[in-house]
């Protein structure tokens, strides 16, 4: 059907289409009037999500994310926020909800429970788009009431979410404390052992004599390894001298030696020369003789005390090595055993540290979590306080009547076109030539047009009776 077609439709059968919208009017009229007048107040509340905790110095990775912001609206929206509000308000009080509580449950079931589920039905909580602002409306049939009650749910977020941030602080409190009085006991016993382990062993961790004994020994170490190649010497010395005492390098470098052995060439010269002068049976030369085995006997006597020398130098020698080595074990297990006490005071000592660093974490952590069990706000304030509205949300009369209006034009429009289709009759001349498949030729006026126009006063010509006759029966 074309929309010529339906302003004929609508031309031919106004009063049926005026009918239905006023019909439909009154209906929307009535409703708008008898409909309760409801209020809306709205609060709001900031959510503190950039800046960093006053008592763990640190912005939480969660509250970055999305799903921060949805939480805070579910915890808005949550059974225990209502069940606060009722404690607050003392709603729990009134007569008249107790009352309403009876008539519509019979007095069955959790009263309080059911009147936060009243509340929360009127409530509404939603995110601002792009920003940390939630907007808490209620809506009531008393603007004082509304207004009460959003302020109501705002109050007991915070103190909610104070709530959910302290308790687990205040339980993780007695959690730490338990564990830090462990901590102190174990590192007081640590501290014990150890000055019960230095007292007995007459030591101190950052005592140096590990590195004087170890200084010590070294020394003679050293000391071992000269004597041994003075050993050595002396040893080859004094074969030497056993072997080839006066060739040996000792009586070669004995000045009394050198002398005797000078003198007694003299005197082997001058035995040679007085003899071949004087004869063998000389006097001068039976002296000279005779100081000669007198020479030669110093000399073989000094040979001697130097050969002997040297084999008591060897064997000082032999007994110093000897009492160097010993001197060297002996240190070498006074150095261990110093090591191993000094190796059994460090694994002491470093359970104390380790005792010392838990009680300090223990300590550190309860320190925190007493300042966070003690804390007064939270990461969300309250931005705006709820008033009593002024006017009223519902009912909206313009959009009302508006929608009204715009109902009854199309119940009019279908009520009137539901008619036409019952009572199929012809409205334009399209409608002939799309059904008999011809070309319209020509038009009939309307009779009763003719008998209006001429029942008009200056009208001249009168219908006739055929026509009259005609447009009655019509």
């Amino acid at each position: 059907m074309t929309f010529k077609q339906i302003l004929a439709v609508l031309r031919a059968r106004w009063w049926v289409a005026l009918g239905v919208a006023a019909l439909t009017m009154s209906v929307a009229v009535a409703i708008t009037l008898t409909t309760p007048k409801t209020y809306v107040a709205t609060a709001s509340v900031l959510l503190d999500v950039k800046n960093a905790d006053p008592i763990v110095g640190m912005v939480s990775p969660s509250m970055a994310t999305p799903a921060f912001l949805v939480t805070q609206v579910d915890i808005l929206k949550s059974k225990r926020v209502g069940m606060k509000v009722i404690r607050n308000l003392r709603l729990q009080e009134s007569d008249e909800m107790r009352q309403r509580w009876t008539q519509e449950t019979k007095a069955t079931g959790d009263f309080q429970g059911w009147l936060a589920t009243l509340l929360q039905n009127s409530m509404d909580a939603r995110p601002s788009r792009g920003s940390n602002v939630i907007f808490v409306t209620y809506k009531a049939a008393s603007p004082q009431f509304a207004a009460v009650v959003a302020n109501g749910f705002v109050q007991a977020y915070l103190e909610t979410v104070l709530e959910l941030r302290t308790n687990p602080a205040k339980s993780s409190k007695d959690f730490f404390d338990a564990n830090a009085k462990s901590a102190r006991q174990a590192l007081e016993n640590a501290q014990t052992r150890l000055s019960d382990y230095q007292n007995n062993q007459d030591l101190l961790v950052t005592d140096e004599r590990v590195d004087v004994e170890t200084a010590r020994l070294n020394e003679l170490s050293n000391q071992l390894v000269l004597m041994q190649s003075a050993v050595a010497d002396s040893s080859s010395r004094q074969a030497a001298a056993k072997a080839q005492g006066d060739r040996s390098p000792d009586v070669m470098a004995n000045p009394l030696v050198a002398s005797l052995k000078a003198d007694l060439l003299k005197q082997q010269t001058s035995l040679e020369q007085l003899s071949t002068r004087l004869g063998e049976s000389h006097p001068s030369v039976q002296e000279v003789r005779t100081g000669i085995e007198d020479t030669s006997r110093k000399l073989e006597a000094e040979i001697r005390r130097v050969t002997g020398s040297v084999g008591v130098g060897n064997s000082v020698n032999v007994s110093r090595l000897a009492q160097v080595k010993s001197s060297l074990d002996a240190q070498r297990v006074k150095v261990m055993k110093l090591k191993l006490i000094r190796d059994e005071a460090a694994i002491m000592q470093r359970d104390v540290d380790n005792a010392q660093r838990a009680y300090d974490g223990v300590q550190a952590r309860m320190n925190n979590t007493s300042l966070e069990s003690q804390a007064n706000q939270a990461n969300v304030t309250s931005l705006e306080t709820a008033v009593a509205p002024a006017t009223p949300d519902t009912p909206r009369i313009g959009s009302n009547l508006a929608l009204g209006a715009l109902l009854a034009a199309l119940l009019a429009t279908a009520a009137t076109l539901l008619l036409e289709a019952w009572d199929r009759r012809f409205r334009v001349a399209e409608e002939a030539e799309w059904l008999l498949q011809q070309p319209v030729v020509g038009r009939m006026p309307s009779f009763r047009k003719l008998i209006k126009d001429s029942a008009k006063p200056g009208t001249v010509a009168t219908p006739s009776p055929a026509l009259l006759a005609l447009t009655s029966k019509t």
